[in-house]
């Protein structure tokens, strides 16, 4: 597993978020900390177009959990809201226990590498590295990589 404490992933803003107000929302709890430079990854800005894209970045954002529940309040005044959240990794198990108490609110929790096993109705792995000796990224897969972002996708147009 790859280590997320460099210092300099706690720099810049905890959330970013792209996308129109009110359009489905895929809330990415990203571990590793990308999108450092107040946009969200280039390989997510095309979706933004039809879907609202908030980025939480774990190492800028101390207090993540209370944040995440922030943005999924957030979205309980909305007459019919469409919330998926993306995560990966060592904070898979804590991103389940804070979605199953949204369960009314978040359609889907999709996992890139958990570390946990997935036994949730409205979750699922949708990547999983092999963790193989030629492999160029060692688990988990950056959560803006693109075998990600057409893997979520996939898995929202599966919803639709």
């Amino acid at each position: 597993m790859r280590d997320f404490d460099e210092p300099s992933r706690a720099a810049g803003p905890g959330v970013v978020a792209d996308g129109p107000a009110g359009a489905p929302t895929v809330l990415v709890i990203d571990p590793a900390g990308e999108a450092l430079h107040n946009e969200i990854p280039a390989t997510w800005r095309d979706l933004t177009d039809r879907l609202r894209v908030v980025w939480l970045r774990v190492p800028a954002a101390p207090g993540w959990q209370s944040t995440v529940d922030t943005v999924l309040t957030r979205h309980s005044d909305e007459e019919h809201p469409v919330l998926d959240v993306v995560s990966s990794g060592p904070i898979a198990a804590e991103v389940l226990d804070l979605a199953r108490q949204h369960e009314d609110l978040v359609r889907s929790v999709l996992l890139v590498d958990p570390e946990v096993e997935v036994d949730d109705p409205f979750a699922r792995t949708i990547v999983r590295s092999h963790n193989a000796e030629d492999d160029r990224i060692p688990p988990p897969l950056p959560l803006g990589h693109p075998d990600v972002v057409f893997n979520v996708v996939k898995a929202l147009n599966e919803h639709s």
